[in-house]
């Protein structure tokens, strides 16, 4: 159990992170909300989406923690629907997203205001449950945050350019993905290599950053010249050796 002090230090923290969003990056604001929000009700995952207004099933990630690029960049290109997150939320461990997390707790709250704004998702792959004191937290914490959303934008385009702006970043966070050999591809080339290399096909990737699958081909084409590859094998094994290369 965390110490009276450390929760309310934790909640603070919390609280001014909420208070910032949107600030002048939606995405960067709701990642620093999601980072806070994992502490502070001793969870180990978390996954934030929000709701489009003119499509208003379409469920659209705008932040994850702790888990692989791998796994929530699949989330984010999904791009699920209201029904599912309400699947995920009720069978927790036993949704297909929660298994592929390896997650063997889930819990939940929407953000609702005047209409439904967003969810936000939590987990843990232990034993370890969050208290009724910090479930309390991740519900207030959803109310609130469907406060600082009520006037932004949230149209489909308007999100799914923010979702394509966060993948872009966790591909490119990835270590050694912007070194060495690496270093050579342009920025769009590495986002694409990147997406490629977790396993993502052409298609998949086109839906995510909206290109064409034919622009999406030429920039993997482009990149397997630039760096003297042939195969999404000796790809993806070249972007590992780099990430080993970081961690040694």
């Amino acid at each position: 159990m965390v110490a009276p002090a450390r929760a309310s230090e934790l909640g603070q923290a919390l609280g001014r992170a909420v208070e910032e969003v949107p600030g002048e990056s939606l995405g960067a604001s709701l990642d620093a909300v999601v980072r806070a929000l994992v502490l502070a009700v001793s969870a180990e995952a978390a996954l934030l989406w929000l709701r489009a207004t003119d499509r208003e099933e379409a469920m659209h990630l705008l932040s994850a923690e702790g888990m692989p690029t791998r796994d929530k960049t699949r989330i984010a290109v999904e791009q699920l629907e209201v029904a599912t997150i309400r699947s995920l939320m009720a069978l927790g461990p036993h949704h297909s997203i929660a298994r592929m997390l390896g997650l063997r707790w889930v819990g939940g709250t929407w953000l609702t205001g005047e209409e439904l704004v967003g969810a936000l998702a939590v987990g843990s792959r232990t034993d370890r449950r969050p208290s009724a004191d910090e479930l309390d937290v991740l519900r207030a914490t959803g109310a609130r945050l469907a406060a600082r959303l009520a006037g932004v934008d949230r149209r489909d385009d308007a999100l799914r350019k923010v979702t394509r702006s966060i993948v872009a970043e966790w591909i490119e966070e990835q270590p050694g993905l912007s070194e060495g050999p690496l270093a050579a591809l342009r920025p769009r080339e590495r986002t694409v290599l990147g997406l490629y290399a977790e396993g993502l096909g052409a298609n998949e990737i086109a839906r995510l950053l909206v290109l064409s699958p034919h622009t999406v081909r030429t920039h993997v084409k482009n990149a397997f010249r630039r760096l003297g590859v042939h195969s999404r094998d000796e790809a993806t094994e070249l972007v590992r050796e780099h990430e080993v290369g970081r961690l040694v």
